[in-house]
């Protein structure tokens, strides 16, 4: 029981820290970011995805390994399968990265083209901007969801109800073309430069989508 306690404290330390993390590195790496954006991001990526992983395999199967190591066990076996469950989540979380990775990178690195991003040159920028989505946005819901079709139909349709990894995943996109706005204007600074706004966006438009989802739960993110 005090060890079902003590795995349940973690686990919301992590829930709570988790935005402050993400934001507090980008923050305190955002002037590396302005003057050579590409080799951040590459620095950058492994910190958000063990970041990402340790969330997802603590935060978000949590509740799973609870039910799993109920009360019907005995005290030896449940500890044993806690940690069972703790291994079973990590490794969904690798496999749930990878998905993200091999279809986030490809088809975000296609959208962001398509919707102005430059097709001949930067191309390292784009594609490392791609993964940090991908890791923000589509580990939670691979993670969350796996892959079944009629759960991604209603992601795609905005008609899955909101929480914390929904939330995050909408705040991420949105902040990303939000983030896209001060690009183009004629203000000449250095943080203009692409892809850094919309790195930006990103992480911050995830925190705070997280903190929405959890407000929000149960509710159907419809903006048609």
């Amino acid at each position: 029981m005090a060890n079902m306690i003590d795995r349940s404290a973690i686990a919301e330390t992590i829930r709570h820290t988790h935005p402050i993390i993400l934001l507090g590195t980008l923050y305190a790496t955002f002037t590396s970011l302005v003057a050579d954006p590409p080799t951040l991001l590459l620095q950058l990526l492994p910190v958000t995805i063990g970041v990402q992983v340790i969330h997802a395999s603590t935060c978000l199967g949590s509740s799973k390994a609870a039910v799993a190591s109920g009360s019907k066990k005995k005290t030896k076996s449940a500890s044993k399968g806690r940690s069972e469950d703790v291994g079973a989540n990590v490794l969904t979380a690798f496999l749930s990265l990878f998905l993200a990775l091999a279809v986030g990178v490809p088809s975000i690195f296609v959208v962001i083209v398509l919707l102005g991003a430059p097709i001949t040159a930067d191309l390292s920028h784009t594609a490392l901007c791609a993964a940090h989505l991908s890791v923000l946005a589509g580990l939670p819901l691979v993670y969350s969801h796996h892959v079944q079709g009629s759960k991604w139909r209603d992601i795609v349709s905005l008609n899955l109800p909101m929480d914390e990894v929904y939330g995050g995943a909408l705040g991420a996109c949105l902040g990303a073309w939000f983030g896209a706005i001060p690009i183009p204007l004629d203000w000449d600074r250095d943080w203009q430069r692409w892809p850094v706004t919309i790195i930006v966006g990103i992480y911050a438009g995830y925190a705070v989508g997280r903190l929405g989802g959890l407000a929000l739960v149960g509710k159907v993110a419809r903006f048609n």
